[in-house]
């Protein structure tokens, strides 16, 4: 049923997902990865963004080229930070 939703309806190609769920899904991947860096694995916390990291990349699919989003309504682009760059300017290494 998942995967039904995730196909176009016409051609049956997948679809990439949302700009919202792309973000989502980075944010939880650099939350995690905070935490572990923390050594924090073992708290509620942790547990908690493992749960709904794990449910959002279950959503996007294995398949998603970690870029690829929907456009937004207002027919600009959309565009989802590659990792490295999230990662990177969460470290304050922005050069």
């Amino acid at each position: 049923m998942e995967e039904m939703r995730r196909k176009c309806p016409i051609c049956r190609a997948t679809l990439p997902p949302s700009k919202e769920m792309a973000e989502k899904l980075l944010t939880l991947r650099a939350e995690k990865q905070e935490l572990e860096a923390d050594n924090n694995t073992y708290s509620s916390e942790y547990e908690r963004i493992c749960f709904f990291l794990e449910e959002a990349e279950r959503k996007i699919g294995a398949d998603w080229d970690g870029v690829t989003v929907l456009q937004d309504k207002n027919d600009e682009p959309a565009v989802a930070m590659p990792d490295y760059i999230d990662k990177a300017t969460r470290r304050g290494d922005c050069s």
